[in-house]
This record gives structure tokens, C-alpha cells and sequence, in this order.
């Protein structure tokens, strides 16, 4: 007997709609009006779907159900331009959330019932912990081992969780789920290392050994990304998305010092799309993302940042997601959102390359006529017709 087909509520022609007027957005065209891709992630999603998240991280089918579920309540309540429920960080995937590297590289990590997963204290000091650390089988030790075997079953059961949007054809995302291939960048993962107070320290005092740790973490970065795409044949231009959040407490001049070399290999082994996400007040290294990563897209900017700024420096050049406040989100009325979203969309859609996003991530409990508020902005204030 087959699978009965999982049904999303979204005409397939809605579905096709919304990737045109993404992907328009993203070539600098004029699409009907501006997107909106609210980023909410499996800790807003997962309790949709009524299931607990230590359940949800213990079992690849569980964890492969569950993704689809919440993609399908995704959907079907909240006004979005999401248009796909295959690929990372949208469908069938082997989710670990931020966990995965560090707790690959010899962290502890903890899952909670009722939350997603975090990371313990980190175990490197100094110097003579660094051969340690480079002699670690980073693709196939600890989380990342874990995620191959998750991914092929899933794979295995893939047969049992058809989905369909309304009017089209039956697909099956379980059939080739991607491993996770973004990443907290090498300065994130060694303040998981090291902790983030002892990292700092060290930028100022032992900055040859903080350079010494982002070399060791951005090669096994890009042996496991590299063990990915053997893994899942693929070919083609390599597509990349990253962030390294902790760094934006850095100076400019330091995290072009320390962490810009690191984060340049990561950005130099991508020849597709290469995103960069950067929570926080980001607008010192506006230029750095421009010229020094050569970014195509800063995806979730922080609502810190300055639009005037960052229309100067990256509008019409760099494909733009983020800004609304997440906690204006969870906090106030639907006419805050509005409001917050119309003054992001005359700021920044007539430079092109815009894309309506929170900065970054809603937190649980925010309302939905709050979250539907930015696309009611953008249906109010950012058409093009």
C-alpha cells in the first residue's frame, strides 16, 4: 500500500509565483512586488508540529517528518515567498542547528526537551591543544558522522513521506536530503572552542595563535564541506552559505587582521552563490563584505544596522534580506511591523536586490498577524506595477 500523499494547502501555481519573484529579486529585476521570506526556524517550527525537540533531534525519521510537517504548517499560516521544501535549511536535511561543528570538534553538547540544541565549554587554551585538535576526524567524528548516517536513512525511508502542493506533482524530499553545508564560520566555531570571553582576550594578546586556530578550523571546514558534495554527487558551480556572527564585535582592522583570512578561503572554495549571514550592528564591515569577501547576498542583517549606510555601501550591488526588528516582532502590534517594514522597503527596494527579512529570526511566541505584517507591508508599499 503506498504512503498516503502529505497535501500542502499552496496552488503550485502560488508556489511557482513566488520563486519567480524571488529569483527575480535576486538578479536586480523588478519582480511584481518585493519579497518576504520571514526567517523562522525548528524553534519556532518544531512545537507546531507537536513534537519535542529531543525526540525530534534522536531519530533521522523523525526528525525527516517533522521538517515536512512544519514546512507544511509554515505554509499554510504564514504569508510568505517561501517556495520550496528540498534544500538546506527549508526541507530534508540533517539538522543540527549550530551545534554541528563544534560539537564535532570535541564540545560537548546538550539536548534539551524543550529547546534546540547548545553547546558546552569549549577545551582549547593554548597552543599545545592545537595537535589535538588538528588529528580529529572532523567529517566523520561526533555530529557530522552522525548527519551521514541520518542522511541515508532518511533516504531509506524517503518512500513513506510524499508531499504535494495543491495541483501539482507528487515529490518525495527525503529522497536525497543535503547534509549541513552552512556554517558558523571559523571565528564562531573557535569561540566555541575556546570560549568567546577567552577568545577575545587572545585576539589581544596572542593574535599569531588566534590565526594559528582559524587556520586548523577552516581546513577541516573545508574537508567536510568537500566530503558533502562527494556525498550527495553533486556537481556544478558550488553555492555557500555562512555566517560568523561573533566576529562582528570585532574592529574592522582586527577582523580583517585575524578573521578575514579564514573566512576568505571559505568564501574562495564557493565558485555559485555565495551568502553571508552577520547578526548585530554590522556596519563597520559593510565594506569588508563587499570588497573583501565579495559577497552576492548578506542575508539577515542585524536591525542595528544603518540603512543609509548600508543602501551606500552594498544597495544595488549586494542582494539584501533582514532589518526588521525580531523583537518588534514578538513585542508589538501589527502596525509596528508595518510601519518597521515600510520604512526598510523605501529605503532599500528602489537600489533592487531586496529582499523583505526580520534581522535575524523570530523568536517563539510571536504573533502571526505580526509576522503576516510584513507582507502586508509589502503588498502596501513595495509593489512595482
Amino acid at each position: 500500500m503506498s504512503a498516503p500523499v502529505i497535501e500542502i494547502g499552496v496552488p503550485i501555481e502560488e508556489i511557482e509565483a513566488r520563486r519567480t519573484r524571488v529569483e527575480k529579486a535576486k538578479r536586480f529585476e523588478r519582480p511584481d512586488r518585493v519579497p518576504v521570506l520571514p526567517a523562522l526556524a525548528h524553534r519556532f517550527l518544531i512545537p507546531m508540529v507537536g513534537v519535542r525537540f529531543r525526540d525530534y533531534y534522536a531519530d533521522p525519521e523523525t526528525m525527516l517528518r517533522t521538517q515536512i510537517l512544519a514546512q507544511k504548517w509554515l505554509m499554510e499560516n504564514v504569508r510568505t515567498d517561501a517556495h520550496s521544501i528540498t534544500g538546506p535549511w527549508v526541507g530534508a536535511w540533517t539538522d543540527f542547528q549550530n551545534a554541528f561543528e563544534a560539537g564535532s570538534l570535541g564540545v560537548p553538547v546538550v539536548f534539551p526537551d524543550d529547546d534546540i540544541p547548545w553547546v558546552g565549554p569549549g577545551w582549547v587554551r593554548g597552543e599545545a591543544d592545537l595537535p589535538r585538535l588538528e588529528a580529529m576526524d572532523y567529517v566523520r567524528g561526533g555530529l557530522n558522522g552522525r548527519q551521514f548516517e541520518y542522511r541515508r536513512t532518511m533516504m531509506a525511508v524517503a518512500e513513506k513521506y510524499p508531499v504535494r502542493f495543491r495541483g501539482g506533482a507528487v515529490f518525495y524530499p527525503g529522497e536525497a536530503p543535503h547534509l549541513t553545508t552552512t556554517s558558523d564560520g571559523p571565528f564562531g566555531v573557535a569561540g566555541d572552542l575556546m570560549g568567546a570571553t577567552e577568545l577575545f582576550l587572545a585576539c589581544a594578546e596572542r593574535p599569531d595563535f588566534v590565526r594559528e586556530l582559524l587556520r586548523i578550523v577552516t581546513d577541516k571546514m573545508i574537508e567536510y564541506l568537500d566530503a558533502c558534495r562527494a556525498e550527495e554527487e553533486r556537481t556544478g558551480p558550488l553555492d555557500f552559505a555562512w555566517s560568523d556572527d561573533l566576529a562582528v564585535s570585532l574592529s574592522r582592522d582586527m577582523f580583517e587582521s585575524i578573521t578575514l583570512p579564514a573566512n576568505r578561503r571559505l568564501r574562495d572554495r564557493c565558485d555559485g552563490w555565495a551568502a553571508l549571514h552577520m547578526c548585530g550592528r554590522s556596519d563597520h564591515l559593510l565594506e569588508t563584505f563587499r570588497d573583501g569577501l565579495r559577497i552576492d547576498e548578506l542575508q539577515g542583517f542585524g536591525w542595528q544596522v544603518d540603512l543609509d549606510r548600508i543602501a551606500e555601501i552594498l544597495g544595488g550591488r549586494v542582494v539584501l534580506l533582514g532589518n526588521v526588528n525580531p523583537m518588534l516582532v514578538r513585542d508589538g502590534t501589527p502596525e509596528d511591523v508595518r510601519q518597521a517594514t515600510r520604512r526598510v522597503i523605501e529605503k532599500l527596494a528602489p537600489l533592487g536586490g531586496f529582499i523583505v527579512q526580520d534581522g535575524n529570526n523570530i523568536p517563539p511566541g510571536s504573533p502571526l498577524a505580526n509576522i503576516n505584517a510584513m507582507m502586508e507591508a509589502a503588498e502596501r508599499y513595495g509593489r512595482h506595477e
